[in-house]
């Protein structure tokens, strides 16, 4: 059975772990400092979210989501990361995460949650599908992102 718990500050070494995973599986290039001082980050901020998933006692998967507010829909949640170990798939892991994760958002009283899926992890992973099945919808809209320098 599927446990999903918030993680705490005490289990950043495991998140960690479970993103870093998630990244170089994926590709990101995000360096390891700059990825843990984010996750740490995340672990204290009330508007942010990170869930470990544990089986056997043992975490296999990870979500972190945040909100932001917008005129158009108020208060909304992003799911930013979900990653489940590849011998922990298909065992309802990556589901259990998303549960939680709107769970999350509707107590924070969030309109609605929105995921950005990369082309990579829908060519891997059928992103599409697996989000179709939980209700999350396709908005034709595309992203476009202008990276800020730190100041």
């Amino acid at each position: 059975m599927v446990a999903v718990t918030v993680a705490t500050m005490a289990e950043a070494d495991a998140a960690f772990a479970l993103l870093a995973s998630f990244f170089e599986e994926e590709g990101f290039h995000t360096t390891a400092a700059d990825l843990h001082r984010n996750l740490e980050a995340f672990l204290v901020d009330e508007s942010c979210w990170v869930a470990l998933a544990w089986l056997d006692g043992r975490a296999v998967g990870l979500a972190t989501a945040s909100t932001a507010r917008s005129t158009e829909d108020g208060l909304l949640a992003e799911m930013q990361d979900l990653y489940v170990l590849p011998e922990a798939r298909r065992a309802g892991v990556a589901r259990a995460l998303v549960d939680a994760a709107l769970d999350w958002s509707r107590k924070r009283g969030c309109g609605g949650m929105e995921v950005v899926l990369t082309p990579e992890g829908e060519a891997a992973h059928s992103l599409s599908d697996f989000y179709a099945k939980l209700g999350f919808e396709a908005t034709g809209r595309t992203i476009h992102a202008h990276r800020l320098g730190q100041a």
